[in-house]
């Protein structure tokens, strides 16, 4: 059995994006984050975390920038609420930190980007990281568990799913919106309508999915296209590991096994 020390050795390096998937795994409350800099209240929003410090994204004027930039290399203090979903009320976690930097993001000159170094990493924060890089851990192995099991796009799937039978390709810089007939871990079969690009095998794409609990991009390329007769293409994605789609698959699976044992047994013949 892995102690504390154990743990906090295996993930030390590891960074957490802050994506809606982790916020909701978490349980924790963006819009209440905020950093304090001398007598200065910053509201900011986590972009990245991990037991070493964080990243915060907040919005600067340019003269706000530079002014803040004059703190770089003092002390700091970091204010997250969270909302554990075994927890009744919301836990407020201060960090002590030393501000290692303030830039901006690039490309976005209104945006900020502050870096912070713990002093040391709350042990409710730490807590909170290590349980969520092990379920990243837990789904990374369901991936491949789930490999090629493909679940048909029905409307009973597609409802036990949360699927709002909204998808988009993303090829070549345009968007195009597709129909979704089949998923697994490590594929997507969709319909691309007569207007829509021509394919080309083994191009890289991108997925935009829609569900109820999570709306994600998955990176892919493709892996077979075939055109039917009335002009549409039928096309195969070959996706990387995504830990929404992964999670989604893996509640749905746990509900149609379940399902599965609380059906009643056929009526045997008098």
């Amino acid at each position: 059995m892995q102690t504390h020390a154990d743990l906090h050795a295996q993930y030390e390096n590891e960074t957490a994006s802050i994506n809606q998937f982790a916020q909701a795994r978490m349980g924790l409350k963006p819009g209440q984050t905020s950093v304090k800099i001398d007598t200065y209240n910053i509201v900011c929003v986590p972009y990245r975390l991990s037991m070493n410090g964080a990243v915060l994204i907040a919005s600067f004027s340019r003269e706000e920038l530079a002014f803040f930039q004059r703190y770089v290399n003092g002390l700091a203090g970091l204010t997250l609420i969270f909302q554990p979903a075994s927890a009744q009320n919301p836990l407020k976690i201060f960090a002590r930190c030393f501000l290692k930097s303030v830039s901006t993001m690039q490309g976005r000159e209104s945006i900020g980007l502050l870096d912070v170094a713990f002093k040391p990493c709350p042990p409710d924060l730490l807590s909170i990281l290590v349980d969520h890089f092990m379920l990243l851990d837990r789904l990374k192995v369901e991936y491949d568990d789930y490999k090629g099991k493909s679940i048909s796009v029905n409307p009973d799937s597609a409802k036990a799913m949360g699927y709002n039978n909204y998808a988009m390709l993303v090829y070549d810089g345009t968007q195009t919106k597709v129909a979704l007939f089949a998923l697994a871990s490590d594929s997507l079969d969709f319909l691309v309508p007569m207007n829509g690009p021509v394919l080309e095998q083994d191009r890289p794409v991108q997925m935009k999915l829609f569900f109820q609990s999570f709306q994600f991009t998955v990176p892919g390329s493709l892996s077979s296209v075939a055109r039917l007769q009335n002009g549409v293409q039928k096309v195969r994605a070959t996706i990387r590991f995504s830990c929404e789609l992964v999670s989604i698959i893996e509640q749905y699976r746990f509900s149609e096994r379940f399902s599965a044992k609380a059906a009643p047994p056929p009526a045997q013949p008098s």
